[in-house]
């Protein structure tokens, strides 16, 4: 009885070494799997983190810009009331000058304009300057031999910019060349 005992348990150990290999074997192939599904999630997840990252910052940069076009939009329009400001206040005679209400006149336009600066708002077109086609609008050239060609001579309206976006340019008059012998026909 014995060796019949015996014998089964020599049959099952031949057997069961080839089944334990090929169950290593389908163990490993499944490990590999598994673990190239996991890259493939992990690579999936800083993808989409990235496009996430992309998108908040698309988002943000897209907000920035519309406030500053909101804002561009409104001193647009707050400008005109500014100018006429500037010229009212330019027309007021010397003599009244020192009464109080031309004095509120004086601090209201000086509250306006440190609030624009307050606000980021630059005025732009000195008399003096290069001429720039970003920043100012050419309404007249004069041919003047004492400045430089391209110099601002006269701003007739000033213009003003909200960070580098022009909210109006500075409409000017800009020096022209002076006319020489090779202008002239032949």
């Amino acid at each position: 009885m014995q060796e019949t005992a015996e014998q089964p348990e020599r049959e099952s150990q031949p057997n069961s070494a080839p089944v334990s290999a090929q169950g290593e074997q389908q163990l490993s192939e499944e490990q590999r799997e598994e673990q190239q599904k996991a890259e493939e999630y992990l690579d999936l997840l800083r993808r989409t983190q990235a496009d996430f990252v992309n998108y908040r910052r698309r988002i943000n940069q897209e907000l920035a810009e519309g406030r500053i076009a909101a804002q561009s939009n409104l001193l647009s329009q707050l400008l005109p009331v500014l100018d006429d400001f500037g010229r009212a206040l330019g027309t007021i005679p010397p003599e009244l000058a020192t009464h109080p209400w031309v004095q509120g006149l004086f601090l209201i336009a000086r509250r306006f304009t440190t609030l624009l600066e307050q606000l980021g708002v630059q005025r732009i077109g000195t008399p003096g300057e290069p001429f720039d086609p970003h920043w100012h609008e050419a309404i007249t050239k004069e041919t003047r031999a004492d400045v430089p060609e391209g110099t601002i001579l006269h701003v007739s309206q000033p213009g003003y910019t909200l960070g580098e976006r022009v909210i109006r340019p500075a409409q000017v008059s800009v020096a022209g060349a002076s006319s020489s012998m090779s202008d002239a026909p032949a």
